[in-house]
């Protein structure tokens, strides 16, 4: 019972700490896309361009500070990372594309406070769930240590056939 009481105490402060990134990746995000709509870019590049900046940020905040106990800083963890903010990026483009063309609103920044509370929920989620999981990390040193096993296992029976004949 104790155990489950800290367990939700480290989530719930992990949640808030990803959320202070999340606030500090969403000013990036959102200045950089303002700038770039100042200057006529389309609203759904400046999207792109600014959710990329935000997308960087993220990554070096959440990797050293809310995930910092859960991760191993490997290229599988940061393709996941990717995967995660690409499906993320893919709804606030959508959601963004539904308040302008949908919703008629023709603010970017209304269209934008819109999409980011969508973009937040499968950011998060993604995150906790599938890039910084420690089970993940787990079951990929597993797969390693198989792989591992199996080649030095290869390179033993070929040494003993060599040593045969």
């Amino acid at each position: 019972m104790k155990k489950d009481r800290i367990a939700l105490l480290r989530g719930g402060v992990q949640f808030l700490k990803f959320n202070v990134v999340g606030v500090f990746n969403t000013i990036v995000d959102f200045v950089v896309y303002s700038i770039m709509c100042i200057f006529g870019l389309h609203y759904m590049l400046a999207q792109v361009i600014g959710y990329a900046f935000g997308v960087g940020n993220s990554y070096l905040m959440n990797s050293l500070w809310t995930f910092s106990k859960e991760r191993k800083h490997t290229a599988n963890e940061f393709g996941r990372f990717l995967l995660v903010n690409l499906v993320s990026l893919g709804v606030s483009l959508g959601v963004l594309w539904i308040a302008r063309n949908s919703l008629h609103i023709q603010s970017d920044l209304w269209c934008k406070m819109i999409a980011t509370p969508a973009s937040l929920i499968v950011n998060f989620t993604g995150n906790k769930l599938f890039v910084f999981n420690k089970a993940n990390d787990a079951e990929n040193d597993d797969k390693q240590a198989a792989k591992t096993q199996a080649e030095d296992g290869a390179d033993n029976a070929a040494q003993k056939r060599e040593t045969q004949e």
